[in-house]
């Protein structure tokens, strides 16, 4: 008979750590996209990135992937950033007018780097949609197994 509980204990741990590389993925694009944002916006005299990408937990077992607008909001003589989630709407990509508020070779960059973004939602969803499947079948047998025991092989 098939150890179930091993088989699925494997599955969900591998499923995990390979959403872990995605999400370690999504933390390493956002550093290099602030990086590749500044040292081009320092080319044309300016420091304010107008966007940044947020890779935040959302759940115990998820993390979100998405963009944020930078915003500066004086108060008391001092700016304060403020950021404000950018609404993705529907599947795993932006809209294209997401970004309307980014101008020039920035906006080039932006989207370059949400389509690469866009392919980790992607994977992420699948990743979590397939641990929900394996732990939902395991438990749907796991109830047939008990049931079968129950039943004496007469009344078959």
């Amino acid at each position: 008979m098939i150890d179930t509980e091993r088989v699925t204990e494997q599955s969900v741990e591998f499923l995990d750590t390979a959403y872990q590389d995605i999400v370690e993925q999504a933390k390493r694009l956002a550093e290099q996209y602030f990086e590749q944002a500044q040292r081009h916006l320092a080319e044309e005299g300016k420091n304010h990135v107008p966007a940044l990408i947020a890779v935040q937990q959302i759940s115990p077992n998820a993390w979100g992937f998405y963009w944020v607008r930078v915003h500066y909001v004086r108060e008391e003589g001092k700016g304060n950033a403020v950021t404000r989630k950018i609404p993705k709407g529907p599947r795993h990509k932006y809209p294209q007018g997401a970004f309307s508020f980014v101008k020039g070779t920035l906006l080039r960059i932006v989207r370059n780097y949400e389509n690469r973004l866009a392919e980790l939602r992607q994977l992420a969803a699948e990743n979590r949609a397939m641990r929900k499947t394996i732990l939902a079948w395991t438990g749907r047998y796991q109830k047939i197994l008990v049931v079968e025991d129950q039943i004496p092989l007469e009344e078959m």
